[in-house]
């Protein structure tokens, strides 16, 4: 890595700091990175005669942030940038190995509404969703409102592509299984080889429900439209980093769980480098004193668990802090049949929204009840409502907290 990498006019302020951050991890005179400061300039920020060449010959594609966790952040990248990422974190993990993206088959199911090189909500066909061994599911806004016709042809679609790999935005597959249980679709679900995850976060019980039905680990993905693929779980549920031209640091947030914000550094995209980008996501590690320390592309990770977005945390009435990742686990312990939830939070109520399958209606929600007043004590109200469906967010993705 060089400090050229960087030579973009947003960190021109900082060039003589760089090559102490570069080769000595010493972050002290570089301020932390967030979507406000790229945002505020775009694409001026970024512009360098690359880019320039980039634009005008056409070789540069255009993408947005989901926008689901603060600000829409603009991307200029090199087409083709996304399919590498999944090359590399494919290649990295064990459990991929017989699976290659120039001989085999994708199918690709998540939203239709913001995909980073296509859009497929005017409902193009079979073939017109096919690109480069890829298959596009997906041709509606909003999958709770699939019908049994959506949900014949994705199974129909499934059976004839015989795609090697399924990727999957979790909530959506979770959508698509419990509908075809619904409409009784006789047909025997078409298994692939492999099933990777990604687009959101997947709550325990999504992942039970998909591994129990098709009998496959799922891989889960973790990395942002802007950042590329960062880690990969393997079967085991460790995992495994996709480390190539990025450095990682913690920054505290709650040290006696051993949660971090994690910071990036990254020049994957050489036409928009991030120095120092805090995330906005919190990850726990293994006991250490981490929060000196900066990892370099070939460094592991000591990651335990990802708790989700600092900005979803709940601060109790004595000033606990419970995170995405804790309201998962209560699920996961209390509430196995929940397959889709999501807690809104008032300044004097906190109401939960919970589906199930319609076996599972009667459920009994006491102990989650109760856990979420224990949380929360006495400064709001706590009552628990079944939904036959909770919809997405304008991105196309499921907000767990509100």
């Amino acid at each position: 890595m060089s400090i050229e990498h960087f030579q973009v006019p947003l960190y021109q302020p900082l060039m003589k700091s760089l090559e102490s951050f570069f080769e000595a991890g010493d972050c002290t005179a570089i301020p932390l990175l967030n979507k406000k400061e790229i945002i505020s300039g775009f694409p001026g920020n970024f512009m360098t005669q690359a880019m320039r060449i980039g634009i005008e010959g056409g070789d540069v594609e255009f993408a947005n942030t989901s926008g689901s966790s603060s600000q829409i952040l603009q991307i200029i990248r090199y087409k083709g940038w996304w399919g590498r990422e999944f090359q590399r974190a494919y290649q990295r993990v064990a459990d991929m190995v017989g699976y290659s993206m120039e001989h085999d088959r994708k199918a690709v199911l998540t939203t239709a509404a913001c995909s980073a090189t296509s859009c497929f909500l005017d409902d193009p066909d079979y073939q017109q969703r096919i690109h480069n061994g890829v298959l596009s599911l997906n041709t509606h806004p909003d999958p709770t409102r699939w019908t049994r016709t959506d949900i014949q042809r994705i199974d129909a679609e499934l059976r004839m592509f015989a795609p090697k790999l399924l990727e999957i935005d979790p909530t959506y597959l979770a959508l698509f299984l419990a509908k075809r249980a619904e409409y009784r679709i006789a047909e025997p679900l078409y298994i692939p080889d492999f099933i990777a995850a990604s687009y959101e976060y997947m709550t325990l019980n999504v992942r039970r429900l998909i591994e129990s039905a098709y009998g496959l680990p799922v891989l889960s993905m973790y990395g942002s439209t802007e950042l590329g693929v960062l880690f990969m779980q393997d079967s085991s549920a460790s995992f495994v980093r996709c480390g190539h031209d990025t450095l990682l640091e913690l920054r505290p947030y709650q040290a006696g769980r051993n949660l971090f914000e994690l910071i990036v550094t990254s020049w994957k995209n050489p036409l928009m480098p991030l120095l120092r980008y805090a995330t906005g996501d919190l990850v726990e590690v293994a006991p250490g004193d981490w929060s000196n320390r900066v990892f370099g592309a070939m460094d592991e990770v000591p990651l335990l668990k990802l708790h989700g977005r600092i900005r979803d945390c709940m601060v109790t009435d004595a000033g606990e802090i419970r995170t995405l990742a804790d309201l998962d686990e209560l699920f996961a312990v209390s509430a196995p049949w929940a397959r889709q939830y999501q807690l809104q939070i008032a300044e004097h109520k906190v109401t939960l929204f919970y589906v199930t399958d319609a076996q599972q209606r009667d459920a009994d929600m006491s102990t989650v009840e109760r856990t979420l007043r224990g949380w929360f004590g006495r400064s709001r109200t706590v009552q628990a409502m079944a939904v036959p469906s909770i919809a997405p967010e304008a991105s196309g993705k499921f907000a767990i907290v509100r």
